[in-house]
């Protein structure tokens, strides 16, 4: 994995994106990078009788030439580690040396406009429908590949690579890890709450049980204890324990400083039902770590009331993102609607390929998203911020409310307004809830301990747009508005 500098931080970067590249030949720097377009080529450095160039390293002496249009390619669909779900813009690619060791937690800048690890002969990354297809791939048996989004990653090894021909892998091939066995999983944090069960997301979208733990085991999903109140702000307690036992650590103590954040790749915070914004709940020293949080480096997922961190952030960046606001609830507790359409209203690359996902995934009726427990946090994006999603109230209990615009998903980079070469963190703040998923009289209940609370197995709509955010938020930190980075 290469290094570079960003000021006063030297980084290692993972990088992501949109088109297979075949590298482009090796040097004492780069060894391993060769192989691929030999159009131009004229003496003793070409390819010989289809064969490899003279001066290749690894498997760049395995890539041969073929007649015609032929070419020598993998193809496949990466998938979620439950093998159900296709991921979007995770890099795929032959390694021509040991991809680099993933860090944990927030010590590297994670970038998407440096090279990958492992000096890849070939790499591309997956479309909209999670496929992917590289060509000029090394002939021979046992062909190293590895598939990654941002730490997450796994490789496996092809028997054989056949010359000529595409060769179509399977889903068990192309799947993300479910546990270390399998692979790299980035270390995530979880506060649960009382009003949404985000932590049976990671259990739907098949990370194994046995990577859920609590604050300091060695367990890549570390859960802690939230606030309780439901939707309607009546209070009741959070999930807190796992079925057979410990008990979470409170999210006071996860959310007390960055250095405590920054162990976490990803910090996931589930709704508590209200704001509960009080001195022993979120203090001030609280929300500027978050922030600190971000800028360091790290991912940050955000749902409804925990708008707070930012609204009433004492650093004035993140507070002006957005035009924050919480709309007074109706009787009925919901400040927007029970069921909204939601448009996908970006038309930046990122959300215009989000909303091609969803499609592909039979996720959206006549182009909407339909969302419950939709709210009514934002009225607008500033700059610095992007508005992904966007729902119209239809709620007259409110005097005025009704055909208010309300913005259900945002993101920004971190720091705000830093140049774009500066910029290390993720930052996602959304309306939509995992808990508003059923199937028959099952539900997932966020007052259960885990994984007792989660009683569902299938995405429901908005569940495969959390899904979509979860692994864009985990990717490299790129410009958001701008055109997919190509990995290199």
């Amino acid at each position: 994995m290469r290094r570079f500098t960003v000021p006063a931080l030297s980084t290692t970067v993972l990088l992501l994106a949109a088109s297979t590249v075949p590298a482009c030949g090796s040097d004492n720097a780069d060894p391993g990078g060769g192989g691929g377009d030999d159009a131009g080529c004229v003496g003793f450095s070409c390819p010989q009788d289809g064969g490899p160039k003279p001066g290749c390293v690894g498997l760049e002496c395995k890539q041969e030439t073929c007649e015609g249009t032929a070419t020598t390619s993998l193809t496949g669909v990466v998938l979620d580690p439950a093998g159900k779900v296709p991921v979007y813009n995770a890099t795929v690619y032959v390694p021509n040396a040991t991809p680099d060791a993933i860090a944990e937690g927030v010590t590297t800048c994670d970038r998407c406009d440096a090279k990958v690890s492992g000096a890849p002969v070939v790499i591309t990354s997956s479309d909209t429908a999670g496929a992917f297809k590289l060509d000029n791939v090394p002939v021979g048996d046992k062909i190293p590949l590895v598939i990654q989004i941002g730490k997450w990653r796994r490789q496996v090894e092809i028997a054989n690579v056949p010359k000529c021909v595409s060769t179509a892998l399977d889903a068990g091939q192309t799947r993300l890890p479910r546990n270390r066995n399998e692979g790299s999983i980035p270390r995530i944090a979880l506060a649960t709450g009382a009003a949404d069960p985000l932590q049976c997301l990671l259990k739907k979208i098949g990370i194994d049980e046995s990577e859920f733990g609590v604050a300091g085991s060695d367990a890549r999903i570390h859960l802690y204890a939230g606030g309780g109140f439901d939707d309607s702000g009546t209070p009741r307690n959070a999930s807190s324990s796992f079925a057979s036992g410990p008990n979470f650590a409170s999210a006071e103590s996860l959310w007390a400083s960055a250095t405590e954040l920054k162990k976490y790749d990803v910090v996931m915070l589930a709704c508590e039902g209200t704001e509960n914004d009080t001195v022993q709940h979120k203090p001030s020293t609280a929300k500027q770590a978050v922030y600190d949080y971000a800028k360091a480096g790290g991912r940050l997922f955000t749902t409804h009331y925990h708008h707070t961190f930012f609204s009433n952030s004492p650093d004035a960046a993140p507070k002006g993102v957005a035009q924050w606001t919480d709309k007074p609830p109706p009787v009925n507790g919901d400040p927007l609607m029970n069921a909204a359409q939601a448009d996908i209203v970006g038309t930046f690359p990122k959300a215009l390929a989000m909303k091609e996902w969803l499609t592909k995934q039979s996720a959206l009726t006549a182009g909407k998203l339909s969302m419950v427990d939709a709210r009514h946090n934002v009225d607008g994006v500033n700059a610095g911020g992007l508005d992904w999603i966007q729902a119209i109230s239809t709620n007259s209990s409110v005097p005025g409310l009704a055909g208010q615009t309300a913005v259900q998903y945002l993101s920004f980079n971190a720091p705000v307004a830093a140049p774009d070469d500066q910029v290390c963190g993720r930052v996602v703040f959304t309306n939509l809830h995992v808990g508003a998923g059923t199937e028959g009289a099952a539900k997932d209940d966020p007052t259960q301990p885990f994984p007792t609370s989660c009683q569902t197995q299938n995405l429901s709509p908005q569940q495969k747009a959390l899904e979509f955010m979860l692994f864009d938020l985990s990717s490299c930190v790129q410009k958001d508005d701008g055109a997919i980075v190509p990995p290199r």
